[in-house]
């Protein structure tokens, strides 16, 4: 995954590279640490890898450090560069801040203090990456990977606009949090994220709901276990598994606050403890969660801490519910009709043309799930030619205010219809509303079939 964490240590001391190679790689497990011993070789490393940050020593051969730092502010203007030196000179250290270094070191100082201005540095180049990202993204109105979103169907502005802000975030180091209410897509827009991020790499899934605190150590962290006779059995958890993948978290909003707690330390020291071990493991994968709870109100109430409220919010994605995506109505039917004549084995049937039309005002309180389930039974009562809406009609009819029906009443024109007329007119809706399936149209007259077939065929 391509995200701001690649170091490179520069200095003419192999001893001093290995050292502080070994102790960033204890203090700062997610950076991966690379060392040059020559100082010529600076230049080309940089052009060849994309590197984040480097640490770079002033006194050495044919190169000093300071010409490096001005090479790199010139030709690298993304990479920060921190100086860590055995030069204790404060004019030194004026001048070198001056000249663009984000920080200055003695050799002699704590390594703690270098660890976390390192940590600082790499947020820094992550946030000015990503904002790069975002404005160009959104400057050019257009996507560099459409493929990655095969999978979700639309035409609506506003998912289009989230398509865009996600591929602008997706390599962003910070957490991304995709919210919208049960059945609105937010799994596949993860999937999403894991093409655009890390799609060599493992996708793992873990639902949240219901979940307690020691079964979301275990499920995420894992447990290292020691026998009495020394032997250790390992069982992996998530973070093991998804390497450099995408961990995406299922419903986080259901998570307990204890397990909460210990979410926010994977998030903000990219490191985890195994149950059963005190060693630290580091955290590289892409951490995606969802939610279909208002995080803020439950923040208010007591249910979800701050601290990881506003670090999941770092990146928002927020997904319309379906009755708020009309242009995508019919296309979402007619995909919805293949999927089922194909799992089904049927032909698929037409869907009618006023169909949509008449879906307008429904709510679809189950979104996209929904749908589907009423395309799949609709297209296992067809007659193969056109899709059956008596699943849609009764979803319609459900819907309607309880005792509405009894309050309902005809408006007549000023010159009264005939009863033929209006026997016909009567007819001719009960087909329009089950796309002319007689059986559905009598029950809905309350008459029999063979009566209404009857009439139909009078009138012709």
């Amino acid at each position: 995954m391509k995200l701001a964490r690649n170091i490179l240590l520069v200095d003419d001391e192999p001893s001093w590279l290995r050292s502080l190679a070994i102790t960033l790689n204890r203090l700062v497990p997610e950076a991966h640490i690379d060392t040059c011993v020559d100082s010529r070789q600076v230049e080309n490393r940089l052009a060849i890898g994309d590197y984040a940050l480097v640490l770079l020593d002033l006194t050495m051969p044919f190169h000093s450090g300071e010409t490096i730092l001005e090479m790199i502010r010139t030709h690298f203007p993304k990479t920060r560069v921190i100086i860590v030196t055995g030069v204790n000179e404060v004019d030194t250290a004026v001048r070198c801040i001056k000249n663009g270094a984000y920080d200055y070191f003695i050799k002699t100082d704590n390594v703690d203090v270098l660890s976390r201005t390192v940590r600082r540095a790499l947020e820094v180049v992550g946030l000015e990456r990503n904002y790069l990202r975002i404005k160009e993204s959104f400057l050019s109105r257009t996507l560099s990977q459409p493929e990655a979103f095969n999978n979700i169907l639309t035409c609506e502005p506003v998912l289009l606009d989230q398509f865009r802000y996600l591929e602008a975030v997706a390599l962003s180091p910070e957490p991304i949090l995709i919210y919208g209410e049960s059945g609105t897509g937010k799994d596949e827009f993860a999937k999403s994220c894991h093409q655009l991020t890390s799609n060599d790499a493992p996708f793992i899934n873990v639902n949240l709901a219901g979940i307690n605190t020691r079964a979301f150590e275990l499920h995420l962290f894992g447990q290292l276990t020691t026998h009495d006779d020394g032997q250790v059995s390992a069982q992996a958890g998530a973070l093991h598994q998804v390497q450099s993948g995408l961990l995406y978290l299922n419903e986080v909003g259901d998570l307990p606050l204890e397990a909460q707690a210990k979410l926010v330390d994977v998030i903000e020291h990219k490191q985890y403890y195994p149950v059963g071990s005190d060693r630290p493991y580091p955290v590289n994968c892409k951490i995606v969660a969802s939610t279909q709870h208002d995080l803020l109100v439950l923040n208010k109430n007591g249910k979800f801490r701050s601290d990881l409220l506003y670090r999941l919010r770092s990146h928002k994605i927020k997904l319309p519910p379906l009755r708020e995506r009309k242009l995508d109505l019919s296309m979402l039917i007619n995909h919805f009709i293949q999927l089922a004549a194909h799992d089904m084995g049927l032909e698929a049937p037409q869907q009618p043309s006023n169909l949509a039309n008449q879906l307008a005002d429904y709510q679809f309180p189950g979104n996209l799930h929904e749908l589907k389930g009423m395309v799949f039974d609709g297209v296992s009562r067809s007659d193969g030619v056109q899709l059956n809406i008596t699943p849609f009609m009764e979803a319609i009819n459900e819907q309607k205010p309880e005792g509405s029906h009894q309050t309902d009443t005809l408006n007549f024109p000023k010159k009264l219809p005939t009863l033929a007329q209006l026997s016909q007119a009567l007819i001719d809706e009960a087909m329009s509303r089950t796309a002319n399936n007689q059986t559905a149209a009598a029950q809905m007259l309350g008459i029999s079939q063979s009566a209404l077939s009857r009439r139909i065929t009078k009138d012709k």
